[in-house]
């Protein structure tokens, strides 16, 4: 397993536990889709961060 999928499978995984926390107001629907998209953002920073650290 490679350093970049290492970084976005921790990225994801922390923007969905996030997105799960925050939601968990709105019941059981509300805590999917708000980790769905934290899970989202997760992704968008990931890529950013795995970007930064090979210099593109």
């Amino acid at each position: 397993m490679s350093l970049r999928s290492i970084i976005l499978l921790a990225a994801i995984s922390v923007g969905g536990a996030i997105g799960w926390r925050c939601g968990s107001f709105g019941g059981l629907m509300g805590s999917y889709l708000a980790s769905t998209l934290g899970a989202s953002i997760g992704l968008y920073l990931g890529r950013k961060i795995q970007r930064n650290l090979d210099g593109d």
